[in-house]
């Protein structure tokens, strides 16, 4: 804590210094005034939170050098020191509330005893405080989540309730609704970020006599209501908000939508309403973006099918150029675009993602990092969280799949021939070692010898797998039932091919669809 000693007599002051052992109180810092002018000067300078003051000094006397703390520092505890038993002086500290009144000559046990009383009174004034505080936001917070689902009837209700916390409102009061969607989730923000941003906002808005309410909803959004006795134009809301956006991006990644100004409490639900409707399009954005209703990107956008079959037809033809061009244009159409669906456009790039495992698989190369791994098309999808970053895992696939093209060992022409057949026979249940001898006209012992040496593994080990692979992608597809999929990779008995599914895979496959459909 600090503290103010003023007092025009040096002796005064340096015996207060020295005759208490002001540390073990728990005051840090000790200033000295010589005067009333220099202590009111000192105190609006130091802001300290107990003041020891004479109260006869020469050109202001403590009287007056108290009263005009008081209006700046309406908090700060007082203890007044004099040698005269002057009634007058003892009724303007009882009106200034003073702690305590201490006679001369000094006696620093008194001093020290009325010191104690007010760390203890500030103590109790700073709970009392911060208990007042918390009930006060929690009702702001309270009313903020009301006015978004308010109905006309209740509007005199919300008007008392705004006036019970000192911040009456008109039917002329205007309205802008933010909702800041918090990637990570509010919590990850902390205490100590959020007070400081806070603090920051308030200076924001102060100056232009904008309030606000404010609630976390779900720990993932923020949801501010600004307003104002004046209409709060669009440069001055924008100013504001990408201010407020630059405070966020020291802490976190977010998105603000930005609702549309109304009047009146009564119509707060409008502007939430278009700060939700606009907020369902950040995942067009980049983090960080601010999101405001452009009329440009509303209207709606429609992507041609031909995209499918065009991307199909450039890795059948191993055109990777063309590949590229087509997957950046795609995004190109879609990036910061409110006119989509974000549905929509998630099952279109399933689709691309599909041509490229139909590719791979035909090509007998592998697009996860791991040779088998379980990573999905859908682990894709569900971890991104922005089109950007859908994009780019995209991108990189399709650079994964030509530079395993262009890398891939050439193998022998026997293996080569034996693996073509398996892919194109594969549904075939009765498929046998025997059949795959026979195609490459070679004894069925020296097959077995041959790709075992060749791939590490058996025949019948590498049929398995790739039935297993098929059926793992099959079953990313909520349209086949796992009874035709068991079929169509070459198992005409259902509990046979799920134990062995669950064998390779560690999951049934109704598990497999459950976890990766999440």
């Amino acid at each position: 804590m600090n503290l103010l000693i003023v007092d025009d007599e040096e002796l005064t002051r340096e015996g207060l210094l020295n005759s208490i052992d002001w540390a073990s109180l728990g005051i840090i810092n000790i200033y000295q005034a010589d005067d009333g002018i220099n202590g009111l000067a000192l105190a609006r300078k130091h802001k300290p939170q107990i003041i020891l003051s004479d109260v006869r000094m020469p050109r202001m006397d403590g009287i007056e050098m108290a009263n005009r703390i008081r209006e700046d520092s309406p908090d700060c505890h007082i203890i007044f020191m004099s040698g005269y038993s002057d009634k007058e002086y003892l009724k303007a500290a009882i009106r200034l509330k003073a702690i305590s009144y201490v006679e001369k000559p000094i006696l620093p046990r008194e001093v020290e005893d009325a010191v104690k009383e007010a760390i203890s009174a500030d103590a109790i004034h700073q709970l009392n405080k911060d208990s007042a505080t918390r009930q006060m936001r929690e009702a702001n917070a309270k009313l903020a989540l009301e006015i978004t689902y308010l109905k006309l009837e209740d509007a005199d209700v919300i008007d008392r309730q705004f006036t019970a916390l000192h911040m009456p409102v008109k039917q002329s009061t205007s309205f802008t609704t933010l909702i800041v969607k918090f990637v990570d989730g509010f919590s990850s923000i902390g205490n100590t970020a959020l007070g400081g941003i806070l603090d920051e906002f308030n200076r924001l808005t102060e100056p232009y006599h904008i309030k606000y309410l404010w609630a976390v909803k779900q720990d993932e959004y923020l949801i501010c209501h600004l307003f104002s006795a004046d209409r709060l134009s669009f440069p001055l809301l924008s100013k504001i908000i990408h201010k407020l956006s630059d405070i966020l991006s020291k802490s976190c990644h977010f998105y603000i939508a930005v609702g549309k100004s109304v009047t009146g409490a009564s119509k707060v639900f409008d502007s939430y309403n278009s700060a939700v409707i606009l907020l369902a399009s950040s995942f067009f954005y980049e983090y960080n973006s601010v999101l405001q209703n452009e009329k440009e990107n509303r209207e709606s956008t429609q992507i041609s099918l031909d995209i499918i079959s065009n991307f199909h037809e450039a890795l059948s033809s191993q055109n990777k150029e063309e590949a590229l061009i087509i997957v950046k244009s795609l995004y190109s159409k879609l990036i910061n675009n409110q006119g989509v669906l974000v549905n929509y456009v998630k099952d279109f790039y399933y689709k691309l993602f599909m041509e490229l495992y139909r590719t791979a698989a035909h090509m007998q190369v592998y697009l996860s990092d791991t040779e088998g791994s379980s990573e999905t098309i859908l682990d894709y999808i569900s971890k991104s969280g922005t089109l950007t970053i859908l994009h780019n895992l995209l991108m990189e696939k399709v650079d994964r799949l030509f530079l395993s093209m262009e890398t891939n060992i050439q193998e022998n022409s026997t293996i080569f021939l034996i693996k073509a057949f398996i892919s194109k026979n594969f549904q075939n249940e009765n498929l046998s070692v025997k059949d795959i001898s026979e195609h490459v006209y070679l004894s069925t012992s020296y097959v077995c010898t041959i790709f075992k040496n060749e791939t590490g593994k058996t025949l019948n080990q590498y049929l398995t797998e790739y039935r297993i692979g098929r059926a793992k992608i099959l079953l990313l597809d909520p349209r086949y039932k796992i009874t035709d999929i068991s079929a169509k990779v070459g198992y005409n008995d259902g509990n046979y091919f799920g134990k062995t599914f669950k064998k390779m895979v560690g999951l049934s496959p109704s598990e497999f669809r459950e976890q990766n459909a999440k």
